[in-house]
């Protein structure tokens, strides 16, 4: 009988896979072997069962566990089988969209971190070009320019909680911000009660989503929220200098909270669309 059996390094070779893989498979009663010889506990295993081995070898590197890949074998009928295929196809799809989430908002971050290299100096207006950008706003009815830093992060603890009971991947809130109505910038009478995350192509309708559209942005980085009115006054006067206007809403944008240079303190950008007066 022996003679038409395969030892058990000679399936694990002939499957690429290790004897200790087949052991645990047997350990969990997945592929347990055709035969156990009773003097030396040697495991023999059957070709037939090699057709066996190749299932359990594609599901798992499908990410299904070994108790859900032993649950499939045991059950009693396809349509229970495509059920469970059908939970698993959605566990992926989940984490394949979080994965996509997390990947884009890192790449996101690295942006931001080498903007900071290239950033003048803080407090010193600059010209760039920004292409479009998405957003989801949300009123937080807590103004920044009223309530300083303590109300800057009521607006951001407004998103998070926002982000929580969405049950959206928090990884966005690493891209958050302020938004003030372009007619509160031109006559100057700052107030913002809007807070925004940056989101992408993935992120779902929540019927807040705006767009800004590419265009030229005037500028200006700090570390110091406190400073954040008297930025925004020098930014208005620049546009006055240069003979420029807005064309839309004014933003702060926070670039990063991680404690790289500087004070390790939040470094935000605040910008303003601009074009030339006709």
């Amino acid at each position: 009988m022996k003679s038409t059996l395969l030892k058990i390094g000679e399936m694990a070779e002939l499957n690429h896979v290790s004897a200790q893989t087949l052991r645990l498979y047997d350990k969990n009663k997945l592929l347990e072997p055709q035969y156990m010889d009773p003097e030396t506990g040697y495991r023999y295993y059957t070709l037939e069962q090699c057709a066996k081995l190749d299932m359990i070898r594609a599901l798992k590197s499908c990410h299904l566990p070994l108790q859900k890949i032993r649950e499939i074998f045991e059950l009693s009928s396809e349509e229970c089988l495509i059920q469970v295929l059908e939970e698993q196809i959605g566990a992926l799809s989940r984490e394949i969209y979080n994965s996509s989430v997390s990947r884009n908002n890192l790449i996101r971050i690295q942006k931001n971190i080498q903007m900071l290299n290239a950033l003048p100096p803080f407090g010193q207006v600059f010209f760039e070009y920004v292409p479009e950008r998405k957003l989801d706003v949300q009123n937080t009815e807590v103004d920044f320019f009223s309530q300083g830093y303590k109300g800057y992060e009521k607006m951001l603890r407004h998103m998070q909680n926002y982000l929580h009971e969405k049950k959206l991947p928090p990884s966005y809130f690493i891209n958050v911000g302020t938004i003030m109505d372009k007619k509160h910038f031109i006559n100057r009478t700052y107030t913002s009660q809007s807070a925004f995350i940056f989101v992408d192509e993935l992120y779902p309708d929540t019927g807040n989503i705006r767009r800004l559209p590419q265009n030229m942005y005037m500028s200006l980085a700090s570390d110091d929220t406190s400073l954040e009115e008297e930025y925004a006054n020098r930014l208005y006067e620049e546009l006055q200098r240069q003979n420029m206007i807005p064309c839309g809403d004014y933003i702060c944008e926070v670039l990063t909270q991680f404690p790289l240079r500087h004070s390790g303190r939040l470094i935000y950008k605040i910008q303003i669309p601009v074009r030339r007066q006709m």
